[in-house]
């Protein structure tokens, strides 16, 4: 991601440890533009950054009809928790899903077992599946000729307002569309509590579970339950926040870590006063951002925009 800016640093003990540089953007709830660092308006792959989305569309679609919790789970990228396999099994059970027929690879489940059901991204397989039977078209829902990927595409297109500018092959074998950051902004903030249809349907589902998202204690389960914002991330650093006012920010680190994300996202809300002053500091030790010396804090990870 050719110029990229400096978005946090990592301090230890006054030393400038490690740096993470790209791209942000902080949209208003009107969706206009209040920071933009880095060539937000560049395609890039959010990846499961997209889930959200993806299942707010095949609501819209009346493709799929979902509770709160498996919303939730076809946003997530799930740790295999045994709330997450539990989940799952009763969402495919709800859709008539046979595990057989998923795309997903199996993962290690919480009894040893390879399953389907314990893979990051079940939920969405789950939904895309359920879909793609409602289309007629029950095989192979993860092909770039299926009717299902013209209507995630076009979802995609009206949320961002944008035009997709090209697709790829994502790590659980499905597809992955490509975005820009702004544009990935104005979809997520969709997903704000006074969005409308399947985008409000499933930020209120990631709002009231966000262990289902990622995971008890991780990232995005602890600024979802800290903040009242909808957040997800996607593999390769990107990270997208709706907050309760509908600010968007939408972060993409160029070196692919994640940590970065949420401080970053977080520190740009509060800044827009969409959060309260002392956020970031507050979920700084939850969310992993304290450096220690054998307990002892001696730096941080902190954003520099």
């Amino acid at each position: 991601m050719p110029a990229t800016e400096l978005l946090a640093v990592v301090e230890r003990d006054g030393f400038i440890e490690s740096e993470h540089r790209g791209v942000a953007v902080l949209i208003d709830p009107e969706g206009r533009v209040i920071e933009a660092h880095g060539p937000v308006e560049r395609p890039f792959l959010a990846r499961s950054a997209l889930k959200p989305l993806f299942a707010a569309t095949l609501l819209e679609r009346g493709l799929v009809e979902l509770e709160p919790a498996h919303a939730a789970l076809a946003s997530a990228s799930h740790w295999a928790d045994d709330e997450h396999v539990a989940t799952a099994q009763a969402m495919a059970a709800a859709l008539d899903v046979d595990e057989a027929s998923l795309r997903c690879p199996p993962m290690k489940a919480p009894d040893g077992t390879q399953r389907r059901f314990a893979h990051v991204c079940v939920g969405k397989h789950i939904a895309f599946a359920a879909a793609a039977r409602a289309l007629g078209a029950p095989a192979g829902y993860w092909e770039e000729s299926h009717p299902l990927t013209a209507v995630l595409r076009e979802g995609i297109d009206g949320a961002a307002g944008e035009s997709v500018p090209g697709i790829a092959r994502d790590g659980c074998g499905a597809l992955v569309f490509a975005t820009t950051p702004l544009g990935l902004a104005r979809a997520f903030r969709r997903l704000a509590p006074d969005g409308t249809g399947g985008h409000r349907f499933v930020g209120d589902a990631m709002r009231a579970h966000p262990t289902l998202i990622d995971g008890a204690g991780r990232p995005d389960a602890v600024v979802i339950a800290g903040t009242g914002c909808a957040t997800k991330f996607g593999a390769e650093g990107t990270q997208a926040m709706v907050a309760p006012d509908g600010t968007t920010a939408v972060v993409k680190s160029a070196d692919g870590a994640r940590r970065a994300g949420a401080p970053v996202a977080l520190a740009m809300l509060e800044r827009a006063g969409a959060l309260p002053e002392g956020t970031l500091d507050r979920l700084a030790e939850p969310l992993g951002l304290v450096q220690r010396s054998a307990g002892e804090p001696v730096g941080l990870l902190r954003p520099v925009v």
